[in-house]
């Protein structure tokens, strides 16, 4: 039987919404009001804004893993491109418009990406690290599992350095995971034609890649990191609609890395290749086979 039951706020509109949702009805709670009788065609005439539609139809989807479209007024939404429209989890910012390249964005400090996941029950969001994270940062990265991957088990004050060098990069945004308000994770978000990986395959102007550790333990699990990763990459998509490929460069000897990334949605492993510090296999993920296939 379904019972799923959450609040979501948008960070465009910054209005909070307490969604409950069982076998036959969606009750909608906050800015704005609605009891929604649900039916087996998923069919539905709704009198509301569009931010409205959009939560009722992230519900109806949330609650129907397998629901590939539904029709509000008359208006078909299939499921792949609701959620390539970053209306409920994106913050507003100032888009490039250049055709220059490889100019990029300003840094924005704050959250980036907030959404309720339906598989684990929580809310995530991708938010700047600050020099406010510093002891956070300090102890994941001298957790000897942490260590082995990234080796920046460091004093604070070199973690500190490269929490600043880190900021000031113009192709790169660090920043924290947090589930539910408590921090989880770091995550590098870059684009890959200035980064390190860019001279190894024939880059694309915009395709992304990212570096990601779980630090804190009470988080581990394939269910978290499905859903942390998930995120990743649907942040990623939704930040630059002109992104079409996510890169990855592990370890080739980090087997529950590529065991993972073979068992999820839109990665494809291309070749194994050697950077000066480390032997890694080339990942890559597309935009097409993701939002055909992740249940989001």
């Amino acid at each position: 039987m379904l019972n799923l039951s959450y609040q979501l706020t948008p960070l465009r509109s910054k209005k909070t919404y307490s969604v409950s949702l069982n076998d036959n009805h969606l009750t909608l709670r906050g800015d704005a009001e609605l009891e929604l009788p649900l039916n087996p065609n998923h069919r539905y005439l709704i009198d509301a804004d569009k931010e409205t539609q959009a939560v009722v139809t992230e519900a109806l989807f949330a609650a129907g893993p397998t629901l590939e479209q539904i029709t509000i007024n008359d208006e078909r939404i299939s499921r792949d491109n609701f959620y390539q429209s970053s209306s409920l989890w994106l913050r507003d910012k100032h888009k490039e418009e250049t055709t220059l390249f490889p100019q990029r964005p300003p840094h924005f400090h704050g959250v980036h990406y907030q959404r309720f996941l339906p598989s684990i029950n929580r809310t995530i969001n991708f938010r700047t690290i600050t020099l406010e994270d510093l002891d956070i940062f300090h102890e994941w990265h001298n957790q000897k599992r942490v260590a082995f991957f990234w080796e920046l088990n460091q004093e604070k004050e070199e973690l500190k350095k490269y929490i600043i060098e880190g900021l000031e990069k113009k192709h790169q945004i660090p920043m924290i995971v947090e589930l539910d308000g408590t921090p989880v994770g770091y995550f590098e978000f870059y684009w890959v034609a200035e980064d390190r990986l860019g001279p190894y395959y024939e880059a694309r102007p915009y395709d992304r890649g990212f570096h990601f550790l779980i630090g804190n333990k009470r988080f581990l699990g394939k269910a978290n990191t499905d859903a942390i990763t998930h995120s990743a990459l649907h942040f990623i998509y939704l930040d630059d609609q002109r992104t079409d490929y996510v890169m990855a460069e592990p370890r080739y000897d980090n087997n529950k890395v590529l065991k993972y990334a073979d068992e999820t949605i839109g990665w494809e492993a291309l070749k194994v290749f050697d950077f000066p510090h480390k032997r890694a296999v080339l990942l890559q993920n597309s935009r097409n086979r993701f939002f055909k296939g992740a249940r989001l």
